[in-house]
């Protein structure tokens, strides 16, 4: 939407496993199912995968056979990401340490190591394992053992191996990201991101990925030197193109361990830095695949708040129950929400004291928005994103209502060490 309004020609294609409404009835946006068939038009264009699976084999070989412009992984930069063994591999390469690990090739042999261990660990899978909820910080060495026996009684087999890391004591979890052109990450705008990864406040109930995320663009950042410039000549090797993160514990005593790396858009992070971002909304992403820096940014906090409705986080309910729900206040607030599962439909709406029939913003899926604000301080854009947040209304509308406070408890000790220096409460 943002692109059509700033006046380039959009076409977009929808993948998904089941049959989905999002994105239809939107003036300027046309829907195909087949994107070869318009892969000439978008020739001198710009491509922008916002994953990094399926369609990345046949895509390298556009941009290495016929100089497309795609904004996206390759595929041997999203094996980093896929593969956690991998990205803990090209790490090791730049000299970076992770926490002592233990490998298995089943979960029966990771909870025998577990009983038998003097500490609590960490279980995560090694592979393209796609069931986030394989993955546990137990408090204990019985509390793995316990969760490890409901996952093998659940019948939950394991694609590839996985581990058992270490538990560190922490201060908490940052993440840092930059864009990457062909010769290199753009200079003086790495993003500093805090991820709230849990459905509920205070970080309880299951994994979503993120339910929302506080960030803020900044020219020098501790981490992003440690961990993700040195990854630099890596990444210009395998060809990546786009945003790539990593992400770090920072221990007690101010020390960074490396956790993770992602290569691709972040959700909700790519909503968020759209938000920090001026100007067009396009031509920044095709200069940066030339090697030419166009890219405004605001260096405000940024915060984003996932707004969404059941069977969220789970991706199971039927379509007649997610979709066509009319969602009042988008109108109103559309500089300041980002649509996901959205389309246009016909609705009831007031007008002049009477309820008639217009067309109208409503649901297509589970995930259904992000509301995003900036600020010169946490609590400034936490006061603004909620204010929006407040003006979006549908039923069983699910978002958590702290997004921000776990920084602003953490972010004095951060800065006592040398992280995410600019973000202020």
């Amino acid at each position: 939407m943002r692109c059509v309004a700033a006046g380039h020609d959009v076409r977009l294609f929808r993948y998904s496993k089941k049959p989905t409404k999002y994105a239809e009835g939107f003036p300027g946006i046309a829907l195909v199912d087949d994107y070869k068939q318009h892969m000439a038009w978008a020739k001198d264009g710009l491509i922008l995968l916002t994953a990094n699976n399926r369609y990345l084999w046949e895509l390298d070989r556009y941009r290495q056979d016929f100089d497309y412009k795609i904004f996206a992984p390759t595929v041997a930069s999203a094996h980093l990401e896929i593969s956690r063994s991998a990205g803990m591999e090209a790490m090791a390469s730049i000299g970076i340490e992770v926490p002592p690990f233990q490998t298995f090739d089943s979960l029966a042999d990771a909870e025998a190591f577990a009983r038998k261990s003097d500490r609590a660990w960490v279980f995560k899978p090694m592979g393209d394992e796609e069931d986030k909820s394989l993955t546990y910080v137990s408090k204990d060495q019985a509390d793995m053992v316990g969760w490890l026996r409901r996952q093998i009684a659940l019948g939950k087999v394991l694609k590839g191996k996985a581990m058992l890391q270490e538990k560190i004591e922490r201060i908490g979890e940052i993440g840092v990201s930059g864009w990457m052109g062909p010769d290199g990450f753009l200079p003086n705008r790495w993003q500093v991101c805090f991820e709230h990864k849990n459905l509920m406040n205070d970080e309880l109930g299951p994994a979503t990925g993120e339910q929302g995320s506080v960030c803020q663009y900044t020219d020098k950042d501790k981490l992003a030197e440690q961990m993700l410039k040195p990854l630099e000549p890596i990444l210009r090797t395998l060809g990546h193109r786009g945003d790539f993160a990593i992400g770090a514990i920072i221990d007690k005593k101010g020390d960074a361990h490396f956790l993770e790396v992602t290569a691709r858009c972040g959700y909700p992070a790519w909503w968020i830095q759209a938000a920090s971002h001026r100007g067009d909304p396009a031509q920044w992403m095709h200069d940066l695949l030339i090697g030419k820096d166009s890219l405004r940014v605001s260096m405000d906090v940024a915060i984003g708040v996932v707004m969404a409705q059941p069977c969220y986080p789970y991706d199971k309910a039927a379509a007649a129950e997610v979709e066509g729900v009319p969602i009042r206040g988008a109108a109103e607030t559309l500089a300041d929400i980002h649509l996901v599962e959205v389309m246009m439909g016909k609705g009831p709406v007031m007008e002049g004291g009477k309820v008639v029939d217009r067309p109208t913003y409503q649901t297509a899926g589970e995930y259904v928005l992000v509301a995003t604000a900036t600020g010169k301080t946490i609590g400034r854009a936490q006061q603004k994103v909620y204010t929006t947040v407040d003006k979006i209304h549908f039923p069983n509308r699910m978002y958590r209502t702290d997004i921000g406070d776990k920084v602003i408890q953490k972010i004095r000790e951060l800065h006592k060490h040398g992280y995410a220096l600019d973000m202020q409460e």
